[in-house]
C-alpha cells in the first residue's frame, strides 16, 4: 500500500437606433492631437511551481543490523511442490535454493531454463550474498515460493530482510522465474507500450478500474514497470508509468482470446522503484486528521519504537527473538528513522477498512512512506507490522 472552471455567459448588446442629423453650421476643421502612447509594462516571467519539500530531508536515518549466522534451510510443511508429477519441478527449485543458499553460479546454471541461459542479460552475481533463513512451500493450490531472510545481499542486488520470490518452471521443469516483483511484463503489454518484449518487468499498478461486461474485461489503470538488470529481474534500473487501458475477451471457459490495448499514455516523473511486490504506490495524503496534541502523542510512540528497532531490544507480544520481531515489524532494507517530529507525519482516515481506522504515515528517503494504523485509544497498533508506500510524482 488529481477542479473544475466555472464557465459564465457573456452579455448581450441591444441595437442603437439613431434620428437623422440635425443642420448645423460648418465648423473650421481642428486638427486632432495624437495620444502620447503609453508605456507597456515588461510582462514577469511566470516562474516553475516549487516542488514540494521532501519531509524525510531533514531527518536522520540508520539502518537494522541483521545477524549473519546462516541456519538450514528448512521446506514448510513439506509442502513444496507435493505431487508426484511435479517431482522435477520440486528437486530443480530446491537445488536453485540451495545454490543461492551456498552462492554456488554453476549449480544455479545447472537447473535454469535455456531461455534464462540464452538471454541477453547476464544472470545476478551471487558473490558474497548471505541468506539466513529459507523456507519453501505452494505448487499445489498456490504458485510455489521461497520465502529468504537475507542478511547481506552481496553483489546480487537483492534487498535485505525477509521476502518472498516465486517461481515457475519451463516444460521441462527447469526454473524458467524466480521473482520478487510481479514477473515479466508479457510480449503484448510491452508492445503496446512501446517497449522491448523481455527486457522488462511489472512493478505495480495504480488507479486501477475494472469494468466487465459479459466476456470483455477492460482495465484502466497506471502501469509503473522497470527495465531489467539481470536474466531474474532482482534488480532494476529505469523505472516508467503509463496510463493505459486494456480490453481482454474471454471464451465461456475463461480462456482469453483476444487482447488489445486501446490507449497508452507515458506519464512523466521520477517514479520510485520498489524493493518487493508488497510495496505498493499510492498518492499520500497532504495533510493530517490528527490534532496537535495526538500528533505529538504518536511521535513519542513512535520515536520509543524506533529506539528500540536500533538498538536490537524490540519484541513484541508472539515474539521474544529481537532479530525475528524487527523483520516482522519493518522491512529491513528501509532506513529506520533516528527521531520524528510531529510536523513530517501525516494521517487520514481509512474508510475502505471494516472497521474503519486512522492511518499513520512517516516519511522515509526515496520517495518511501512507512505506514502504520492507530488503535481507537490512539496507541500505535502493529500488530501488522508497517507496510511501505510509494509515492507517485505529482502531475503536472
Amino acid at each position: 500500500m488529481r477542479k473544475l472552471p466555472l464557465a459564465i455567459p457573456a452579455l448581450l448588446l441591444a441595437a442603437l437606433t439613431a434620428c437623422g442629423p440635425l443642420p448645423v453650421k460648418e465648423a473650421t476643421p481642428v486638427p486632432t492631437a495624437t495620444p502620447a502612447a503609453t508605456e507597456q509594462p515588461t510582462p514577469t516571467p511566470t516562474a516553475a511551481p516549487t516542488p514540494a519539500p521532501d519531509p524525510s530531508a531533514g531527518l536522520d536515518y540508520e539502518m537494522l543490523t541483521l545477524p549473519t549466522t546462516p541456519q538450514p534451510p528448512h521446506i514448510y510443511d513439506s509442502y513444496f511442490m507435493a505431487r508426484d508429477d511435479l517431482e522435477t519441478e520440486r528437486s530443480n527449485g530446491s537445488t536453485f535454493v540451495e545454490a543461492l543458499y551456498t552462492n554456488d553460479a554453476e549449480k544455479m546454471r545447472s537447473v535454469l531454463s535455456d531461455s534464462l541461459l540464452e538471454s541477453s542479460l547476464p544472470l545476478p552475481d551471487l558473490t558474497g550474498l548471505v541468506i539466513t533463513d529459507v523456507s519453501m512451500g505452494g505448487g499445489v493450490y498456490e504458485a510455489p515460493y521461497a520465502t529468504l531472510t537475507i542478511a547481506d545481499p552481496g553483489a546480487t542486488g537483492l534487498p535485505a530482510g525477509d521476502h518472498e520470490f516465486r517461481f515457475s518452471f519451463d516444460e521441462e521443469g527447469k526454473v524458467e522465474e524466480f521473482y520478487l516483483q510481479s514477473g515479466d511484463l508479457e510480449d503484448a503489454v510491452a508492445q503496446g507500450m512501446g517497449l522491448e518484449p523481455g527486457a522488462w518487468e511489472a512493478l505495480g499498478s495504480l488507479d486501477v478500474k475494472d469494468t466487465f461486461e459479459d466476456d470483455v474485461h477492460l482495465t484502466t489503470a497506471t502501469r509503473v514497470v522497470g527495465r531489467k538488470l539481470d536474466a531474474l529481474g532482482w534488480t532494476v534500473g529505469e523505472v516508467r508509468a503509463f496510463a493505459m487501458t486494456e480490453r481482454k475477451v474471454y471464451d465461456g471457459h475463461s480462456n482469453l482470446t483476444e487482447y488489445a490495448m486501446t490507449s497508452c499514455e507515458e506519464l512523466p516523473g521520477d517514479w520510485p522503484a520498489p524493493r518487493d511486490r508488497y510495496e505498493w504506490y499510492t498518492r499520500p495524503p497532504e495533510g493530517n486528521c490528527l490534532s496537535e496534541a495526538q500528533l505529538q502523542s504518536v511521535s513519542d510512540q513512535l520515536n520509543t519504537v524506533f529506539s528500540q528497532l536500533r538498538e536490537g531490544t524490540y519484541t513484541w507480544e508472539w515474539e521474544d527473538d529481537p532479530d525475528q520481531a524487527a523483520l516482522h515489524l519493518w522491512e529491513a532494507s528501509r532506513p529506520v528513522p533516528v527521531a520524528v517530529t510531529p510536523d513530517v507525519l501525516r494521517s487520514d482516515e481509512q474508510v475502505d477498512f471494516n472497521p474503519q481506522c486512522t492511518r499513520l504515515w512517516v516519511p522515509l528517503p526515496e520517495g518511501c512512506w512507512a505506514v502504520c494504523t492507530l488503535a481507537e485509544d490512539g496507541s500505535l497498533d502493529l500488530f501488522s507490522g508497517f507496510s511501505f508506500a510509494l509515492a507517485s510524482p505529482a502531475a503536472e
